[in-house]
């Protein structure tokens, strides 16, 4: 049986779960999922993986997956070097850090445009004299048929969830050669695995992302430098909140029963994961902990990924 939905597991780092637009929408969610996130607000808990001062570099921080994992490397004491295009989002995200009593410092950054990464790096190098850890965060894409998307979409696509990786980073090599020490973090997808119907452009610059990552961690072992990547599916950000929403209005369902119906179609845990799922595994693949892990690719997916037949 799968776990009720009472017992979903609303965490500390997931606030736009409850907001929304309209009646029935994340803004006017049940009382047991009031209740639920509620007693998950001090979740946030150090895991104590030395990191303390560690300085790291976020891509697509200002939101959802990225702000998850902001936060949480915060909650270890690094100092927080936060990118985006936003840079009203990217303030707050910073607050948030600081509020954790971590440092934190911002830069609007379009991660497709090369000059701006450079300038991002040397930014980031010139405050706290180094990188020590590189989030490759920024991504995304769109539900489109083959046929559909032209040669400006895939090099766009292609451009924001690859090249802005192989880009970034290039640049902050040379500096962890030096130390002889640094992590490399790419966010991938499970899709880049198991392709999703309807996302051509993004399921094949996913699955080069995750190529790149373990030809990369190849070549950087010797130097003392790991890269890894984590594979989320089924994270309850915001896009998937309007996708449960939509669904529920479309089926003339609830938000619960929603959430029930869509965890139910696929997911082995039966239910969705949230930000701070993917972010605990990043921060892990970040630590000492994880020192003898590189080149692979660790799957926060609920089990969507399996290999074997579930019946």
């Amino acid at each position: 049986m799968r776990p009720p939905l009472t017992g979903y597991p609303l965490g500390a780092l997931s606030p736009t779960v409850g907001r929304g637009e309209g009646e029935g929408g994340f803004g006017h969610y049940p009382r047991f999922f009031a209740k639920a996130f509620a007693n998950n607000r001090d979740r946030l808990q150090p895991m104590e993986l030395g990191l303390k001062g560690k300085v790291v570099l976020v891509t697509g921080a200002s939101r959802g997956i990225g702000r998850a994992i902001a936060l949480v490397f915060a909650a270890e004491g690094c100092r927080l070097a936060l990118a985006s295009r936003t840079p009203s989002a990217l303030a707050a995200v910073a607050e948030e850090v600081e509020a954790l009593g971590s440092e934190a410092r911002h830069w609007a950054t379009d991660v497709t445009d090369p000059t701006q990464v450079e300038t991002l790096v040397r930014n980031v190098c010139r405050a706290w004299g180094g990188i020590d850890v590189l989030v490759n965060n920024a991504g995304g894409g769109y539900a489109k048929a083959f046929e559909a998307v032209g040669d400006e979409e895939w090099e766009r696509i292609v451009n924001l969830n690859l090249f802005s990786a192989i880009r970034l980073s290039r640049a902050v090599l040379p500096s962890m050669k030096e130390r002889g020490d640094g992590q490399i973090i790419n966010i991938a997808a499970l899709s880049g695995r198991v392709p999703r119907l309807g996302q051509i452009a993004s399921n094949a610059a996913k699955a080069a992302l995750i190529n790149f990552t373990e030809s990369l961690a190849a070549e950087v072992a010797s130097h003392g430098i790991r890269v890894n990547a984590v594979c989320p599916a089924a994270i309850l950000t915001e896009r998937w909140q309007q996708r449960v929403a939509h669904y529920g209005k479309e089926h003339g369902l609830s938000i619960e029963q929603a959430m029930t119906a869509l965890a139910g179609k696929g997911i082995p845990l039966g239910r969705f994961g949230l930000p701070e799922e993917v972010a605990s595994a990043v921060v892990f693949l970040a630590s000492e902990r994880a020192g003898f892990i590189t080149g692979v690719s660790i799957f926060v997916d609920g089990g969507m990924g399996r290999s074997v037949s579930i019946p």
